[in-house]
C-alpha cells in the first residue's frame, strides 16, 4: 500500500518537505550573518499550500447524531513579523530571530512526525485486527 495516496500522509509530506526547506534558509540566514547586504530569507506561511483544501468534518449518518459547534474555519497566521533590525552594513539577519524560527521549525517537526507516527499505528493495528 502507498501511504502517499492517502490524504494525510500526503500532507504530512508536504508539511515535513515545506519545513526541511524552511530550516535550510534558517540555517543560510545564520550562516550570512555577517555578509554585508544580505537580506534572511524565509518561506511564505504553510497556510498557502492549504488553501483550497476543504477541513474534514465528521458525517452525521444519524439524526442522533451531536452537530459540532466549533468553526470549521482553518486557523491563520495574523500576519508576518517585520524583520527587527538592519546592521549598518546593510545585512538584515538578526541571530535572535533566526533562532526562534529555527525551534519553530523544530516544534513543528516534531508534531508532525508524531502524527504521522501515530497514523501508521493506526493503520497497523487496523490491518492487524481487521
Amino acid at each position: 500500500m502507498d501511504l502517499g495516496k492517502i490524504g494525510f500522509f500526503q500532507l504530512a509530506g508536504t508539511r515535513l518537505d515545506y519545513l526541511a526547506q524552511r530550516q535550510k534558509l534558517v540555517a543560510e540566514n545564520v550562516v550570512n550573518a555577517n555578509t554585508p547586504d544580505y537580506q534572511a530569507r524565509d518561506l511564505k506561511s504553510f497556510d498557502s499550500v492549504m488553501e483550497g483544501i476543504r477541513p474534514v468534518e465528521a458525517a452525521r449518518t444519524s439524526g442522533l447524531h451531536l452537530v459540532s459547534t466549533r468553526s470549521t474555519a482553518g486557523f491563520r497566521e495574523a500576519g508576518k513579523a517585520a524583520l527587527w533590525e538592519t546592521t549598518p552594513s546593510g545585512n538584515a539577519v538578526s541571530l535572535e530571530q533566526e533562532m526562534i524560527k529555527g525551534s519553530e521549525t523544530r516544534d513543528a517537526f516534531a508534531l508532525t512526525t508524531s502524527l504521522f507516527q501515530r497514523n501508521v499505528q493506526m493503520l497497523r493495528m487496523a490491518w492487524r485486527n481487521g
